[in-house]
């Protein structure tokens, strides 16, 4: 008889579900489970063998009331608890009343949790370390469950920026995924009718195929995936960005010439260079302005990355990247993107509170936003890294 998986799928975390449960399908993980996704905390039934949730710091609240609700509506059932949060706090997920928490990428370590189902719940292991999967074992897409998600080239990032988490989930190390895999994804997608796609990795101007350089290997992927049957191809964009020190003519003219995108996001984060080496980018002011002028001189947008209240920055270092913003704007017709520091757990920065905000400056990034020149959920963050720390005060984060 086939076992029951159900995994809570939601907004934030419907990409990296399809990830799980395309690379567990394609490795035998699945054999003997049948996996449904739960769209709201009702679809639960108390017939499910594990219950799985993926959510991050933010969501903590709301994932502990569910599993207060699920725990009674299905009290035979194994509640397991992955994602950002929870490899950064095992701990404390625990204590939310999880059973088992998965640190890290899981398509590894689920697959031999779930093959072995019984005596893994027996033996009580709470907190399950990750494998590293090598990303050209399995497609990024589950066509039998019609499971089509952004096309992911790349996991890991070597930086370890102070206010950044992909490292805890991922790890130092770039992995990338080769041209033909990707594109083999990308032809079972379009199979399925679609033909739009956004690449997704944490630094587009990094990916290489197969031990090529990045401008070739990216000339590669993006044939690649035209011929597999795609129309639009977007880089750079939304959901990934580019370091602006990996900038360069002929990366843009890949970029241009190549790809659908008339944008390109540059995580900037500083006009300071002071408050850059705190959040250890490794790039200063003068590689964002010449990242954004190059971007505008290849006729492309410059949608700049921009993280106010990072702890240590002052008031005057604020208006700095004030007056780099305004120079973006002003000489590069760039968009700026806004961001608040928000203290999460297992990043350098943990648990430094956010410096407070300047009304004044409250006010131009409002104005700003208003105007069409900004955008970002930078109001509802600075309201968010307060409920963080009080969640740590409150015992809810352990570390």
């Amino acid at each position: 008889m086939e076992r029951r998986l159900v995994l809570r799928r939601t907004r934030q975390n419907k990409n990296s579900l399809s990830f799980l449960i395309a690379g567990l399908a394609q490795t035998g993980g699945l054999v003997g489970w049948r996996v449904a996704f739960a769209d709201s905390q009702e679809e639960l039934a108390p017939e499910d063998d594990v219950v799985g949730w993926s959510f991050t710091t933010m969501e903590l609240v709301a994932v502990q009331r569910e599993l207060a609700r699920a725990r009674k509506r299905a009290p035979r059932s194994c509640f397991v608890a992955g994602g950002p949060h929870a490899s950064a706090d095992p701990a404390g997920t625990l204590r939310l009343g999880f059973d088992f928490v998965f640190v890290g990428e899981a398509e590894i370590s689920l697959a031999r949790f779930l093959c072995d189902f019984d005596r893994q719940r027996a033996a009580r292991q709470a907190v399950i370390e990750p494998g590293r999967l090598s990303l050209d074992e399995v497609l990024h897409v589950d066509a039998a469950r019609e499971l089509f998600p952004f096309a992911e080239i790349s996991r890991g990032c070597p930086h370890a920026c102070a206010f950044c988490q992909v490292p805890v989930l991922f790890g130092r190390r770039m992995r990338h995924r080769s041209a033909t895999v990707v594109a083999r994804g990308i032809a079972a997608a379009a199979r399925a009718g679609y033909r739009r796609f956004r690449f997704l990795t944490p630094d587009a101007f990094t990916y290489r195929s197969q031990g090529q350089g990045v401008a070739e290997s990216l000339r590669e992927l993006v044939e690649r995936c035209r011929g597999a049957g795609a129309s639009e191809v977007m880089l750079g964009t939304f959901p990934s960005e580019v370091r602006p020190d990996r900038v360069s003519h002929e990366l843009l003219e890949v970029l241009d010439e190549r790809c659908t995108n008339r944008s390109l996001v540059l995580g900037a984060q500083s006009g300071s260079d002071r408050v850059l080496a705190l959040m250890n980018r490794g790039h200063g002011v003068e590689e964002n302005r010449r990242a954004v002028a190059w971007t505008r001189e290849h006729g492309l947008l410059p949608h700049v990355d921009l993280l106010f209240s990072f702890p240590g920055e002052t008031a005057e270092e604020r208006r700095e990247t004030m007056r780099f913003a305004r120079w973006c704007l002003e000489r590069c017709g760039a968009r700026l993107h806004a961001h608040v520091y928000l203290p999460l757990p297992g990043t350098p920065a943990w648990p430094r509170p956010p410096e407070p905000l300047e009304p004044d400056l409250i006010e131009e990034l409002a104005r700003l936003q208003r105007a069409g020149a900004l955008d970002g959920d930078w109001v509802r963050q600075a309201r968010q890294g307060r409920d963080i720390l009080r969640y740590r005060e409150q015992g809810l984060i352990q570390v």
